[in-house]
Order: structure tokens, then sequence, then C-alpha cells
């Protein structure tokens, strides 16, 4: 699919794309620790992590001027580590798709991708019939924040990941 205003085309990934998405995730790895966000500071993700998401047909990649800039991992619902929230989901269902792993290369941060992006997902959420999409995030990344409230997204509470770190959480419908 592509957004054209952005140029801007997103494809599942392959195992060929694996390289990049370790170089995106580094980049990410890297700005989260220059803010002080202890989001993604240990091993995870890895690439056996994306190599999984690959399997799943989960990982999907953004591509712009024939460069990977982007990578997120789509899966429908219900994630375990949703079933239970410190608030209150927009929607109650386990119909939703959820929106995890997204990181953009820095050549590009600031230019529309995330955004793209987060359309895309919208519209996959819509071509498979699932009632919202949600995300979860660190409370200090207000990169991510800010896009979900550019993006009218809710903020529905706070879910704990399977290693016990909370999270903040977004749902949107679709």
């Amino acid at each position: 699919m592509t957004d054209d205003k952005a140029s801007i085309t997103f494809r599942l990934a392959t195992e060929a794309d694996l390289p990049t998405v370790m170089t995106i995730v580094a980049e990410a790895r890297q700005f989260l620790h220059d803010r002080e966000i202890p989001q993604w500071q240990g091993p995870y993700p890895t690439e056996a992590t994306f190599l999984a998401d690959i399997k799943q047909r989960a990982l999907w990649v953004a591509v712009r001027a024939q460069k990977v800039v982007l990578m997120m991992t789509l899966l429908h619902g219900p994630d375990p580590n949703y079933s239970d929230i410190d608030g209150e989901w927009v929607q109650p269902t386990s119909e939703y798709l959820v929106m995890h792993r997204i990181a953009v290369t820095r050549t590009v941060a600031g230019q529309g991708v995330a955004q793209a992006a987060f359309a895309f997902a919208l519209q996959q959420a819509q071509v498979l019939k699932l009632v919202s999409l949600r995300f979860d995030t660190h409370e200090l990344n207000t990169g991510m924040r800010h896009l979900a409230s550019k993006k009218d997204f809710t903020f529905c509470g706070t879910v704990l990941m399977a290693d016990g770190t909370p999270r903040v959480a977004y749902e949107k419908l679709v």
C-alpha cells in the first residue's frame, strides 16, 4: 500500500529486511537512551523477536525512496498484556489490532513517516474488520504520546508487560 502524500509504501517484512530492522532498533535504542527513557534498553527486542513476527506475517516495513525507513508489528488481539488494565479500554473486546515495536530511522524522523504508519495501521484494522487499534508505550516516551494525541487516540490507562514493567495504553476506534 502506498501513501501518496509522503511517497511511502508499506509491505510485509522479509528475512532480508532483518539487518535494516536491527539498525533501526539500534538507532531507536540510542535515541531513547539519550532522552533517559528506559524503554528498549535491554536486549529486547531481539532479532529472534522480529523473525517470529515475520513468520507470523506481522512485521511491516515502510519504504521511501527504495529504503526501509520504519518497522512495526501489527498483531490481531487479544494481547495477553492488555487483559488487565488500570483504567478502561474504549471497547472491551478482543477484536482489535495491536501495534507493537514501531520505530523509524533517524534520517526521516519528524517527516511524517510515523504518522503515515499510524494511518496504515488503522486502515489495516478496518480491512480486517476489527473494532479498534491499540498500542502501548513507556510513560516517558513523549514522542509516542504526542503522536497518540495528534492522531486522536484515547488514553485508556496502564498495562503491565510480561516482565512487569508498566506501559501507558491507548486505543482508537476504526
